[in-house]
């Protein structure tokens, strides 16, 4: 069975995760309708299992590869989802309502008999990060010594 065909099939097991993730697009008023959020989770699903770190690089290879575009639920009339849809996507859903859909995916994993752990990562990017100066040397971070923290990098925007 080809990979995609089996990623179809685990994709399909979200379906019914509509509500949970419909919650935070419904509105009233002006503007289009949203785009399918059950979709741009499954983008984002599918970018994890490819392993592709970046959103802009799985937005090219959605325009070319017809298999990954009906697997993420988008036409073959709509475009893919943008990069900046799924950066808002990660903001509207949350850090808990993104922990929950996880939890029940992961749920659904193991009784489909995908995945056989106990426990699963998964990275948060949508944490922000968090730095301070050091007081003694304020071009290093406190907590990270090795980090350049702010105008010290270096870079001189007066000759850009």
């Amino acid at each position: 069975m080809e990979v995609n065909d089996r990623l179809g099939d685990v994709l399909a097991c979200l379906d019914d995760l509509d509500d949970a993730i419909w919650k935070p697009y419904r509105h009233e008023g002006a503007g289009g309708p949203p785009r399918n959020p059950l979709g741009i989770l499954k983008v984002l699903v599918v970018k994890r299992f490819k392993n592709i770190p970046r959103d802009r690089k799985f937005y090219r290879r959605l325009w070319r590869d017809p298999k990954l575009r009906r697997i993420c639920d988008i036409e073959g009339h709509e475009k893919p989802y943008h990069p900046s849809q799924l950066c808002r996507f990660r903001q509207r859903i949350g850090p808990d309502r993104l922990e929950r859909l996880i939890e029940t995916i992961v749920e659904k994993l193991r009784n489909a008999g995908v995945i056989k752990c106990e426990i699963v990562t998964c990275d948060a990017p949508f944490i922000e990060a968090y730095s301070k100066r050091d007081s003694k040397d304020d071009s290093r971070g406190y907590s990270d010594p090795d980090a350049r923290v702010g105008r010290a990098i270096g870079l001189d925007i007066s000759s850009i």
